[in-house]
């Protein structure tokens, strides 16, 4: 079982906001069962191009936390998920993805909408 490891956002903490640097830190351990953890919230606001990150962590992607520009479910923001879930593909990921979402409007739309998004991208 590996030990994930999840960039935050500058607003949160000041420690490896971005995949680059998590993977920069990762990459002397000896361990290798530490994977990036790699949430889309935090991502919508340090990382370039959330998709291009998504490629970066390769095989060093253990979790996605599938969530929109403003922690709502996807589909009630403005990320561009198309391409991040692409990017998923081409990397090969075949592991876990969660939403870790706002209850909002409320916590059945927000749940409704996280399970159409899954459906929606991950037949």
């Amino acid at each position: 079982m590996p030990l994930l490891y999840e960039p935050l956002n500058r607003y949160e903490t000041n420690l490896l906001n971005r995949v680059d640097d998590a993977l920069s830190f990762l990459k002397p351990l000896q361990a290798r069962n530490v994977k990036l953890l790699c949430d889309l919230f935090h991502m919508n606001i340090e990382e370039a191009g959330i998709a291009a990150a998504v490629r970066l962590t390769g095989p060093h992607l253990g979790h996605i936390h599938f969530a929109d520009s403003n922690r709502h479910a996807i589909g009630l923001g403005h990320t561009d998920i198309a391409p991040v879930v692409q990017a998923l593909r081409d990397i090969g990921y075949a592991g876990y993805i969660s939403g870790e979402v706002l209850p909002l409007p409320d916590g059945d739309t927000a749940a409704k909408q996280t399970i159409t998004s899954f459906k929606r991208w991950f037949h």
